[in-house]
């Protein structure tokens, strides 16, 4: 249209002033350049301003999904992809008049240290260019391009680690973690808790490993001065449902038993204790003999059979009285509780936990999760995995070890794993080099279990970070549908912990890592508790160790645009 009335003024000025004509017809190209260069010049100032502001809004998102740059492993690789994903899409937001897609190259560097201090961060750098169309094409200026490109220098943005945070790290001790993916953790975790104590020292890490169910360290000894450890787990029961656990723990119950005359009962509990300290304790190395035995823990009755209702001898600690089950305390829970314990004994052996669907009070847990008030912890005598004298829930909390007469005896007893409290303390968090997995998979009551571990921490940054190899068992994986999808468990882990003044909090988050590929528990997780951007997978330990850094690495500090 320009050119058109253009030429309709030459048109008349030839006929009026035709000596005009030769000098406009010579300045008229260069007309046309000069205006089509200021066009497109400003076009071009204005493009580079906005794309500074793209620039900047990419980098600011691609460090707050932590990217790590890494195109050795398959899931690096596809966080990559997902960044060039989220920048292409900023590029097209600020430019929807873009040509093709966007160059984009990421440069990220962590465990970087803030000149003349103790503080690191991790340096994020997203470097842009893309095609342009010219708002004005002149083949003079333009040649035979109608487009142009447009690059934006590095955006620049440092994460740093600088303030302190609150860091409980629940992780899978199910069986499938023995081998080359324990050797893996061990690798991680030494390096991550080296790089949190010295990068911020007022940060706390604390370590759940869970099976079904998570083993705790008890004060004092066992009988032979062998470590002392229970199996914890956090939850209310329904009213059928209600015993104590921590008594019957080391109680030998039966079924076929829960009906018959109280004495029978007395009576076969009292035999396979006394076989349990004969068989065990008696025999951890150095042996003790019978009649030493006796003497040390074991009572002998005058009267005694099913009729009476006690073995030939009564055997139990004795620093503690309420241990014999023939005391006033013992005898009332026996009374009272034996039909309910035998049915939670009897029921462990196919849910694999006391924490099963039948048994959970979910309204009443989630309100008592922030305190000690609902922790169970029952005492774990040492006994084979399975068997006749195996403890009354043998299936929960196997990766406390079980019965070897020559390595884990009731003498050397240590535990394979256990809960490491929030702590600092290099030396402490350094005790997970000598765990070992075994047991099956419980993670929604393990992140219960942890809430009250968060509990004590005073930092305004709490983070909780799952790290699992695969899924659920089956009974377990109900209760997880039913916390996760009807309850809401991380939201109201979230919303309890922000409106309890003591902890101080700020901040919540949820990350869930899966070691071994698990698409779809990584999309559960990221649909029912996470969010997408805090689902990831890392198969090996770099990558798992710079997804850990750079879940640390949270707080986005300077940001420059070149």
């Amino acid at each position: 249209m320009f050119i058109k009335k253009l030429r309709a003024l030459i048109s008349c000025l030839a006929g009026e002033r035709g000596v005009l004509v030769v000098p406009f017809a010579i300045l008229l190209p260069i007309l046309i350049a000069l205006l089509s260069l200021g066009i497109n010049s400003a076009a071009g100032l204005a493009s580079k301003a906005r794309m500074a502001d793209a620039a900047s809004e990419a980098s600011l998102a691609v460090s707050a999904s932590s990217l790590v740059n890494d195109n050795r492993t398959a899931e690096g690789r596809e966080e990559i992809a997902a960044a060039k994903v989220l920048v292409t899409a900023w590029m097209k937001y600020y430019f929807p008049a873009m040509k093709g897609s966007p160059q984009i190259a990421f440069t990220v560097d962590q465990d970087l240290n803030q000149a003349s201090s103790d503080i690191r961060y991790t340096y994020y750098n997203v470097a842009v260019s893309l095609d342009l169309p010219y708002l004005f094409s002149y083949k003079t200026v333009t040649g035979n391009s109608h487009d142009y490109t447009l690059s934006a220098g590095q955006g620049h943005v440092k994460k740093y680690i600088s303030k302190p945070a609150d860091y409980v790290f629940v992780v899978d001790f199910s069986a499938s973690q023995a081998g080359a993916p324990m050797r893996m953790l061990k690798r991680v975790f030494y390096e991550i808790t080296n790089y949190v104590v010295s990068a911020s020292p007022e940060s706390r890490i604390a370590i759940v490993p869970f099976s079904t169910g998570v083993v705790v360290k008890l004060p004092g000894k066992n009988v032979r001065g062998g470590a002392n450890l229970g199996c914890s787990v956090l939850f209310v029961p329904k009213e059928e449902w209600k015993v104590n656990y921590a008594f019957w723990a080391d109680k030998r119950t039966a079924t076929t038993s829960a009906y018959q005359a109280l004495n029978r009962q007395n009576y076969l509990m009292d035999e396979a204790r006394y076989n349990y300290y004969k068989g065990y304790v008696a025999a951890s190395s150095p042996a003790v003999g019978d009649t030493s035995m006796k003497a040390a823990w074991c009572r002998t009755n005058s009267s005694y059979g099913q009729k009476t209702g006690k073995y030939q001898y009564s055997c139990y600690d004795t620093r503690y009285p309420d241990d014999d089950i023939f005391s006033e305390r013992s005898q009332e829970i026996i009374q009272r509780e034996y039909l309910r314990a035998a049915k939670t004994q009897y029921k462990q052996l196919s849910t694999y936990t006391i924490e099963h669907d039948d048994a959970i009070d979910y309204p009443a847990t989630l309100e008592k999760m922030f305190s000690d008030e609902a922790i169970i912890t029952m005492p774990m005598p040492l006994t084979p995995l399975d068997g006749t004298y195996s403890w009354g829930y043998n299936h929960m909390c196997r990766q406390a070890g079980w019965w070897n007469s020559r390595t884990n005896n009731m003498v050397n007893r240590a535990p394979k794993a256990w809960l490491i409290p929030l702590t600092g303390d290099a030396g402490k968090l350094h005790e997970f080099q000598s765990m070992e997995p075994y047991g099956w998979t419980h993670l929604s009551t393990a992140l219960v279990r942890s809430v009250p571990v968060m509990m004590e921490g005073t930092n305004r940054r709490k983070v909780f970070i799952m790290i699992s190899d695969g899924y659920d068992n089956l009974h377990p994986q109900k209760v997880t549908d039913k916390y996760l999808k009807t309850y809401n468990l991380c939201r109201k882990i979230e919303e309890g912990l922000l409106a309890r003044p003591q902890t101080r909090t700020s901040k919540v988050e949820f990350y869930y890592v899966s070691t071994n590929n698990a698409v779809s528990r990584v999309k559960y997780w990221a649909d029912n508790c996470t969010g997408s951007a805090r689902a990831k997978t890392a198969t090996q330990s770099d990558s798992l160790i710079k997804l850990i850094k750079g879940i640390i690495s949270d707080e986005t500090g300077h940001l420059a645009v070149d």
